[in-house]
Order: C-alpha cells, then sequence, then structure tokens
C-alpha cells in the first residue's frame, strides 16, 4: 500500500485501509473504489490524504502499533471522557506495542476536521508509547504515560469551541483561556481515584518547556515528570503535522527538524534522540520526488533516516539511497504530503492574521554567518535587515524607528545584547518583541534573557525550521487548538 496525498487522490483507486471517523463511515472501508464524490467529501473534511493500493506498492507492508479497533476504542473513550474506558484502552494499547518485534510508528494520519481533538488524543498517545517503550521504561511508567497522553486534552472540553476552532487571531483573554487547558485537564482528573497522581501530574505538566518557558507553572528541567516530557514532544510533533481548517501540515522530516531545533530548549534531549528512532522521517507507503526528477514511494527504512529504500515509478525498481553509489548524490526533495510555507503552518501560534503587511525583523549579529544563516531562514516571508553591532542597533532604531521584532545576539564586543535591549526598552516599548540568539542555554542565560522581556531564545546554529516557527510564535500570539 502507499499513501497519496488527498490532492492526489483520483478515481478508481481502491482504499487499502479504513479511515477511522466515528461520524462517517460509509466510503470508509477498506477495498472501496474512489469516485470523484468520496474525494470532494475527504477534501472538504480535511483529510490529509488515504492508502489505497496498486501494482507497485501491493507489497509494500506497513505496520500497526496499534489495533486498528484499540484505536477507534480510544477515540471513543476519549470523546467521551469516560476514564475507567481510557484506562482499559491504554492497557491494550500497552499490551499492543509489547508484540512488536520492531518499534516503529509508521502509519500516517487519516484523521478529518470533525474528530481531531479526540483522534489527536489517541495519536498522541501512540507516540508517546513508542517513545516510552523504547526507552525501556517499567511496564508501570509505560501504562502512566499511555492514560496521562489519552487524558491530557480532556480540558479543551471546558473551552468555548468557538474559541478552540477560530480562524482568526486570538485575543489576549482567549489566548489565556487556552492556556488553562492542562489546569482544567487536571481539575477533571483531580477526584477520580482511578488515577494516579503521577498521570496527573503529566498531564498538568505537558506543556512545560525545558528551559522553564511553558505553562501552566514555568517549571523547567528536572522539575517536569519525564512522562510530562515524553507527551510534550510527541504532542507538538503530531500538531505540526496535523491538517486543521486554519493550517497545513508539515511533513514528517520537517516537523522532526522543529523537534531536534527545540532540544535543550523546549524539549528534553533523551526523548528527542528516542523520538528519531521511532517515528520515520519518511514512513513506507510516502510518496517522493528525488532531487534528480524521479518520482517513488518509499519502500522501506535504513539505517539513514534520510535516506530510506525507494521503489521508482514507473518500472517499480528499488534503489536504497542509503547504499546505491549512483544515487550518492541524489536525495529526497519533497514528499507525498504539502510542502511547506513557513508562513502558513505553525502548530503552538498559528498564524492567522488579516494583516498582510511584511513585518519588518531587525537581526543584530556580529557574525557574518550567522547573520547570513538567519536571514536565509527568513528570507520571503518578511522584511529583513542585518545589523552588525547593537550600537548599529541603536542608531538605526533611532532613525527608522522600532521593527516588529528584533534577533539579538547576546555575546557582542562592545555592548552585548543583554545590555543592549535593555537601553533600547525606552526607545521601542513593550510592542517590539525580542528574541535573543545565543550558544549557551544554561540557567544564567534563561534569567538574563527573561529578565530583559524576551519572548524567546534560540541556540546558535539556528535550525532554520525551528528559526521560522519560534519567529512566528514570536510574532502572533496564536495558540494551537
Amino acid at each position: 500500500m502507499r499513501f497519496v496525498a488527498v490532492d492526489n487522490l483520483e478515481p478508481g483507486m481502491i482504499l487499502a485501509r479504513k479511515i477511522i471517523n466515528r461520524n462517517v463511515v460509509s466510503m470508509l472501508q477498506k477495498g472501496v473504489v474512489l469516485t470523484d464524490t468520496n474525494i470532494a467529501r475527504l477534501k472538504t473534511n480535511g483529510y490529509l490524504g488515504a492508502y489505497i493500493t496498486d501494482s507497485i506498492s501491493a507489497d509494500i507492508i506497513i505496520g500497526e502499533t496499534i489495533s486498528e479497533k484499540t484505536f477507534e476504542e480510544g477515540i471513543a473513550a476519549v470523546e467521551d471522557a469516560d476514564v475507567g474506558r481510557i484506562i482499559d484502552v491504554a492497557r491494550d494499547m500497552v499490551e499492543d506495542i509489547s508484540e512488536l518485534d520492531r518499534i516503529s510508528v509508521d502509519m500516517l494520519d487519516l484523521r478529518s476536521f470533525d474528530d481531531y481533538t479526540y483522534h489527536h488524543s489517541v495519536n498522541v498517545a501512540v507516540y508517546a508509547l513508542a517513545v516510552a517503550a523504547k526507552m525501556e521504561l517499567p511496564e508501570e511508567k509505560i501504562q502512566e504515560t499511555a492514560v496521562a497522553a489519552l487524558c491530557h486534552d480532556l480540558g479543551k472540553t471546558k473551552i468555548d469551541p468557538a474559541i478552540i476552532n477560530k480562524k482568526g487571531r486570538l485575543n489576549d483573554d482567549e489566548f489565556e483561556e487556552i492556556r488553562r487547558h492542562p489546569q482544567y485537564s487536571y481539575d477533571m482528573l483531580y477526584d477520580n481515584n482511578l488515577i494516579s497522581s503521577n498521570v496527573r501530574q503529566a498531564v498538568i505538566c505537558h506543556h512545560e518547556n525545558e528551559n522553564g518557558s511553558g505553562y501552566p507553572n514555568g517549571k523547567e528541567g528536572d522539575e517536569i515528570p519525564l512522562a510530562a516530557k515524553i507527551i510534550h514532544a510527541v504532542d507538538v510533533y503530531d500538531a505540526l503535522t496535523s491538517r486543521r481548517a486554519y493550517k497545513e501540515p508539515y511533513a514528517p522530516v520537517d516537523a522532526l527538524e522543529y523537534i531536534i531545533g527545540g532540544q535543550g530548549i523546549l524539549f528534553d534531549r533523551k526523548v528527542v534522540e528516542t523520538m528519531l528512532e521511532v517515528i520515520p522521517a519518511y514512513p513506507p507507503g510516502m510518496d517522493v520526488i528525488l532531487s534528480n526528477g524521479e518520482r517513488g514511494v518509499v519502500a522501506a527504512h535504513t539505517k539513514n533516516a534520510a535516506r530510506p529504500v525507494i521503489r521508482i515509478f514507473p518500472d517499480g525498481r528499488e534503489v536504497d539511497l542509503s547504499k546505491n553509489e549512483g544515487y550518492s548524490s541524489v536525495f529526497i526533495t519533497s514528499s507525498g504530503l504539502l510542502v511547506q510555507e513557513s508562513k502558513d503552518v505553525e502548530v503552538l501560534n498559528e498564524d492567522r492574521s488579516d494583516d498582510n503587511r511584511k513585518k519588518r525583523i531587525v537581526v543584530v549579529d556580529d557574525s557574518s554567518i550567522s547573520r547570513g544563516q538567519t536571514q536565509s531562514a527568513l528570507f520571503g516571508d518578511y522584511e529583513i535587515t542585518t545589523l552588525e553591532s547593537a550600537v548599529a542597533c541603536l542608531n538605526y532604531i533611532k532613525a527608522k524607528g522600532a521593527p516588529d521584532l528584533i534577533i539579538m545576539d547576546i555575546e557582542m564586543p562592545m555592548l552585548d545584547g543583554v545590555t543592549a535591549v535593555e537601553k533600547l526598552r525606552g526607545m521601542i516599548g513593550n510592542d517590539t518583541k525580542i528574541v535573543f540568539l545565543t550558544a549557551v542555554a544554561d540557567r544564567d542565560t534563561v534569567i538574563r534573557c527573561k529578565k530583559a522581556g524576551a519572548v524567546d531564545y534560540i541556540l546558535k546554529p539556528v535550525n532554520p525550521v525551528y528559526l521560522r516557527e519560534r519567529v512566528s510564535i514570536a510574532l502572533d500570539k496564536n495558540l494551537e487548538r
């Protein structure tokens, strides 16, 4: 079987796997022959695509991490907020994954807008289970991680659906209401004697960041339970790779790039390392385009996650990108999902602004290489000015006025970035956002950045995917739903 993006589905294709949706049953069963009407409904409901079977992919087998029956039962239990059933589903999920010879979450998502919240919770539980099992945690801890993952967003049922589904930018009150959902989830579980304190702590901490910049309590590092660290990372990954009414999905490889860029800042390094072992950058069955213009489908993993085995269209010959000498300089340029532009997708802060004006960004860094990397990562989406010193930045703002965002290196000669920002505050006020660039992420650096009123800091050398999304977050305060 292979996964075909919804825009590439054609009448006559045969579904190789049922599309799970509690609200729509007809047309979604395995073996259905797609029609124009079927495909239109899939598009309308927001599906990423569908698994189909054809001659070139008939023998590509994509294993299930958990059974289809368990997945459907999980969606129903989360939707009904039935904690007893959730615990039973978590137990079944742990049993399913314990029977696998190799832990890898290969199946791409088949959810729609309609059941996103519930489907998302089960997806997060699958990813979290895979990570926890790969980390060889005790079975009790794996079970608790699964329960917490299934329950992590229950609190969103307490929030007005109009806020959850709002297509425009969130105002401050709406933003703060969304940020209360971990507490709401915790409160819903508090008096339930079936739920352990470990599960409740994982639920309330699933949006805490390694550097203390998360919510609701600003915990950091070892203060955050491991289960919460796992759920946090896979929660962001699943949100990034999801299509919503107001955003397009990231391809898995780009979502993983974002997660990698956030190591030590947002996410625990060991958790990220384990994610990369169990979540493939290019899942089997995914259509790809190679840099030499050839098209194909991923047939199998290799030890190099970025260079899988590709079955080439139309003749079906297989090429192992990790070994084939004739393809040593060939790489995957795009996968079967939409090629993503950074301005269209933001998991934590989706950009739904009606303001079409390009935001002005000033990049201040004494390293010409670093300035070039930052400018290249943001090129096209913003009006960018690069300056080589904090003194030049002060002079620029006196002449040109305050930009929307300043990206400031901390370690610079003459005037360091933090001191410069302290001097700038009187000139720019609080409307201009500050993001620091730093080569170190120790506690003292974090404290200095916070005291200077920075909204974020990014480690050098910059990861382009991570940088683009953090800049989007800094400029547009809209939170995930």
